[in-house]
């Protein structure tokens, strides 16, 4: 594989996990021939497509001062461009870095609603009382 394949391939997975990539830092690759102009359009396109999908929620969250410099710091190193994305930036790097976790976990939802819906079809077709019974009342 060449070089430029090899540096657009590590940056997609960088770009996929949340590392933010920009324009100068593309450029930069370009000019040293680690990356052609193509590749570079491709990741940014492929940047503005995730960055639609990872903003469409928004999530009003205090944080700690010790999380506000690391943010600051993001920001002052041209790494992210605001306070949002600092945030959820940090967020996605928590979220990766427990990733089993976390598929563990959305396994175990998907029991407990499972488990729900079971609960609520029993209780519905277990009903002692018709809808039209003049007992019903005493279920409502």
């Amino acid at each position: 594989m060449d070089i430029q394949k090899a540096t657009e391939e590590k940056l997609e997975r960088k770009m996929q996990i949340g590392v933010p990539i920009d324009e100068t830092m593309l450029e930069g690759l370009i000019q040293k021939k680690l990356l052609t102009e193509e590749a570079a359009q491709r990741l940014l396109a492929q940047k503005n497509d995730l960055n639609k999908e990872i903003r469409k929620n928004v999530v009003p969250i205090p944080i700690s001062d010790d999380v506000m410099n690391i943010i600051d710091d993001l920001m002052t190193s041209g790494h992210v461009n605001s306070l949002s994305e600092g945030a959820s930036y940090l967020i996605m790097l928590g979220v990766k870095s427990h990733d089993s976790f976390f598929n563990e976990l959305s396994k175990e939802v998907i029991v407990i609603e499972e488990q729900r819906k079971k609960i609520k079809n029993l209780i519905e077709s277990s009903l002692i009382f018709s809808e039209t019974s003049p007992n019903s009342q005493l279920i409502e």
